[in-house]
């Protein structure tokens, strides 16, 4: 998914059309990024899950046509709703941006792999 068609699905939310959001199309690529960095913990679960070297810091995009760098799962189930957020907000919205947050939130979590590992008895 490129960083068009993420803020493309996260405004198909919106009860208006998209020409109608010209004005904060120009945000589109600072949101990414902050998205790349809020979920970068996310993708380095998913990275240790499938043997994947993990991030030190998260990868950037700079323009509306790059491809969003983290796993196709997490990319389509979280950052639009992750995006939608900031679009409601710039709309005076808040609390569809409070929703859009929320839902965004679980979405991260859902498509997220759990990492399993020992569990160390510290009574036995």
């Amino acid at each position: 998914m490129t960083v068009k068609e993420c803020y493309e699905a996260a405004v198909s939310f919106l009860p208006e059309k998209p020409e109608e959001n010209v004005e904060v199309q120009k945000f589109m690529v600072s949101w990414c990024n902050i998205l790349l960095a809020e979920l970068m913990e996310y993708e380095n679960v998913y990275r240790a899950v499938n043997g994947i070297e993990e991030l030190l810091s998260p990868l950037t995009v700079s323009g509306k046509e790059d491809v969003i760098p983290y796993n196709e799962r997490l990319v389509k189930k979280a950052f639009p709703y992750g995006m939608a957020r900031w679009v409601f907000r710039e709309n005076e919205d808040i609390a569809a941006s409070h929703e859009y947050y929320n839902l965004y939130v679980f979405a991260a979590r859902e498509a997220t792999p759990l990492l399993e590992s020992e569990v160390m008895d510290i009574y036995g």
